[in-house]
């Protein structure tokens, strides 16, 4: 890796990542069967503990939160409008398209869909490719609102270093004014939310004067600061926050976490995110959210029969092993979609004249050849990360 890679890579921030998209995938797991009338004492209090750890929607907020501060970083340092957009499009449309690739092929092989109602037209799988729809994996409604989001990105990139911090936060202030309003929601279609949008502004702002305030804080303070932000933010869960003040909890919250997580590294709090099961699920992240929902339909058949076959087995229990299944079950797939998907794009994304080679036989192979470290050289850039 460069440098410049290894000054603007934090790897804690990446296993964050990983975690928020291990709670979508456990949210979705679980919301169903907690549902269900309690089995006991056990399920009394294990309820609640499930919902609070399972807040996926503010997961998609702190991923909105870090994808604003890491993609400051990077294009604070070289700010190119064009090829930053283009790094974008390399970096998030090939894992979704062949996500999307995977959905419909399931589909006509065997004539099952996660969602009722979807379309599998070519018409409608091409704009799902293209993330221009986000109806047939619809998890894919972030990936959308990020696509729609990097102008803003740049934008606020740009208000950042020509005006400073504190208009950042106008700006993030009148998105989140904006948050309220149906019309401005539903913008880019009824199949994705523009709601927290503001939170990519408040991902640049710490960027530009996060540090300045948490290298204000004692130890004590950080630690507490951490803990409350955790607190708030699974206390968020309880609530709708789609559109609410509640939305801007879980924003703070999040962005609490990666401004002391990128600018303190004294915090004993943040130390489970060095492991290498944090790390792993930190890399596979994006692919691991994007093909999720493939195990929900084996997750919930097994919590069917859990049910039915032990009568006394507290729901809470049932949730926990569904959960713990559809990880398991989306793991090795996810691993080969970071592997052989988003590890090839990223080549390209770092070096865009191989874009030109590929587009003709004669320059491809040796362009490659000639290129230290191949296309397919994976190791070279098994720690390339997502918002560079």
């Amino acid at each position: 890796m460069a440098d410049r890679d290894q000054r603007l890579f934090i790897p804690r921030i990446e296993s964050l990542r990983g975690l928020a998209a291990l709670t979508v995938a456990a949210l979705h797991a679980t919301s169903s069967l907690i549902q269900q009338p309690a089995r006991g004492v056990l399920d009394q209090i294990g309820y609640p503990v499930i919902r609070a750890l399972t807040n996926g929607y503010g997961a998609v907020v702190a991923f909105f939160v870090i994808s604003g501060f890491v993609l400051a970083r990077s294009l604070d340092r070289d700010f190119h409008a064009g090829p930053f957009a283009l790094r974008r499009i390399l970096r998030l449309l090939p894992a979704a398209s062949v996500a999307v690739g995977i959905f419909a092929l399931v589909f006509y092989a065997f004539g099952f869909t996660i969602y009722s109602g979807t379309s599998y037209t070519r018409g409608n799988i091409t704009l799902n490719m293209l993330m221009l729809r986000a109806d047939i994996d619809r998890v894919m409604w972030s990936m959308k609102a990020e696509v729609a989001a990097t102008p803003l990105i740049i934008f606020a990139t740009w208000l950042g270093r020509h005006a400073g911090p504190n208009y950042l936060v106008g700006l993030a202030a009148t998105l989140f004014g904006l948050s309220f309003i149906g019309q401005y929601c539903h913008a880019i279609g009824d199949d994705s939310n523009l709601g927290p949008l503001f939170a990519f502004p408040v991902g640049v702002w710490l960027h530009f004067g996060g540090r300045t305030i948490v290298n204000r804080l004692s130890p004590a303070a950080a630690t507490t600061a951490a803990c409350a932000s955790m607190a708030a933010f699974c206390a968020c869960s309880f609530f709708n926050t789609v559109a609410s003040f509640g939305l801007l909890v879980e924003c703070a919250s999040a962005a609490i976490l990666v401004g002391l997580i990128a600018s303190n590294d004294t915090t004993r709090l943040f130390v489970p995110l060095d492991l290498g099961a944090a790390r792993f699920y930190g890399k596979i992240s994006y692919s691991f959210y994007l093909l999720h929902p493939l195990s929900l339909w084996s997750s919930a058949s097994l919590a069917r029969y859990l049910s039915q076959t032990y009568p006394a087995l507290p729901i809470g229990i049932i949730a926990v092993i569904a959960g713990a299944y559809s990880v398991a079950a989306t793991t090795p797939f996810g691993y080969l979609s970071w592997r052989f998907i988003e590890l090839p794009a990223m080549n390209l994304k770092r070096h865009p004249h191989l874009l030109v080679a590929a587009a003709s036989d004669r320059w491809y192979l040796p362009a490659i050849q000639r290129w230290p470290g191949n296309l397919h050289d994976s190791a070279r850039f098994s720690n390339l990360k997502s918002g560079e």
